[in-house]
């Protein structure tokens, strides 16, 4: 069964399961996720100025829809970036991938977003509301 298959018997509002969150990666529109399938956040450093001294300080992104998440891989510091151009250049939000929509979702008890369906191409619907139980196995 191919990734466009899959994507298209499941559920709006459904896990993305681990196979699309590999091929995800690789195409990099998403940094890493976890052996449970939640999505793991990169650490992109920059240096501004505060009180007349030069500090570090970071944002997290979880998803790029510019395919930019390998530029974070090796090159976490960017000192000649300001925050905002920052945020500009690994926008978070929706990403797509095959003609579908996907976006963050926090199931309850995570601490880490997963991955969630949103619907074919800019569809906000959501059909399928998820939840985890005590023990992490999605429900």
């Amino acid at each position: 069964m191919t990734n466009k298959e899959i994507l298209e018997r499941m559920p709006v509002g459904e896990v993305v399961p681990k196979r699309i969150l590999s091929a995800m990666k690789r195409k990099g529109l998403i940094f890493d996720y976890s052996p449970w399938g939640y999505l793991e956040s990169a650490r992109i450093w920059y240096k501004e100025m505060w009180n007349g001294r030069e500090e570090s300080n970071y944002v997290c992104r979880e998803l790029f829809p510019n395919a930019n998440a390998h530029d974070c891989e090796f090159s976490d510091l960017h000192p000649g970036l300001s925050r905002e151009q920052i945020i500009d250049k690994y926008t978070g939000g929706h990403i797509e991938y095959l003609g579908f929509t996907f976006d963050t979702q926090y199931l309850s008890g995570c601490f880490k977003p997963y991955l969630v369906k949103t619907g074919p191409k800019m569809s906000e619907t959501k059909t399928v509301k998820r939840s985890m139980s005590l023990w992490g196995a999605i429900m």
